[in-house]
């Protein structure tokens, strides 16, 4: 039964996804962002879902947000994304000459890095092939965070619609070039050496710092921190 819905799951996706291969810019993306074609050199971005399906695949919502974004060595800056985590897309927002709003996926090839707001994501292949990681953190140690998604039969109140979990993350800490994975406390405190662990608590202890519910400026004075030991 198990196998079966996982089969429907697949083809609902491809029967709402529309177009899956690459295609050009249209014109109109060259008025609105000038003639650099590193910003919109992507396909339209045409993941449609069946009616009724809860949630969404964004990282925080569906409305875009102001950000920026490096490919190939230059910056963008003021401008409209959203990031699809379920399908691992960066997604610019534009406005054509008649007013009407669309979404492209920009290009993979030269994408190094990009900003939601607040939250910086680099690209990197260090393990798993090719991610985008938010990064925390400014010395030699980091902490990365690995944002995805599940879209699965919700069976909840006598319906069988598909839903959208919550965001979930996989945390690493950036070390020696590695990216270590941790799940809690004790995961955490065993990446590092034993002469800094009495320090690295003591920090925690006086900042009442929760890793589980620690939000990202205290994860990044923590690991700022421990750089710094």
């Amino acid at each position: 039964m198990k196998s079966i819905k996982h089969l429907l799951l697949i083809i609902l996706i491809f029967c709402f996804s529309g177009n899956i291969f690459p295609q050009k810019a249209s014109p109109e993306l060259d008025k609105v962002y000038g003639p650099d074609p590193l910003l919109f050199n992507g396909k339209k971005y045409d993941f449609f879902l069946p009616p009724g399906t809860g949630g969404h695949q964004f990282l925080v919502s569906t409305n875009a947000i102001n950000g920026g974004v490096s490919i190939k060595g230059i910056r963008f800056e003021h401008i409209k994304l959203n990031y699809d985590i379920y399908n691992q897309e960066l997604l610019l927002s534009y406005t054509d000459k008649e007013g009407s709003s669309s979404l492209i996926q920009i290009s993979k090839a030269w994408l190094e890095s990009f900003s939601l707001g607040e939250m910086v994501f680099e690209n990197h292949d260090i393990k798993n092939g090719p991610r985008f990681y938010q990064v925390l953190g400014s010395g030699p140690l980091k902490v990365f965070y690995f944002w995805r998604k599940n879209f699965e039969l919700d069976n909840g109140f006598g319906s069988e619609n598909f839903s959208f979990g919550s965001a979930k993350k996989i945390s690493y800490v950036f070390i020696n070039g590695t990216l270590t994975p941790y799940r809690n406390k004790r995961g955490f405190f065993g990446i590092f050496e034993p002469d800094k662990k009495s320090a690295i608590k003591a920090y925690m202890r006086n900042a009442r710092l929760k890793l589980k519910n620690a939000d990202d400026k205290s994860i990044t004075n923590l690991i700022n921190y421990i750089s710094n030991l």
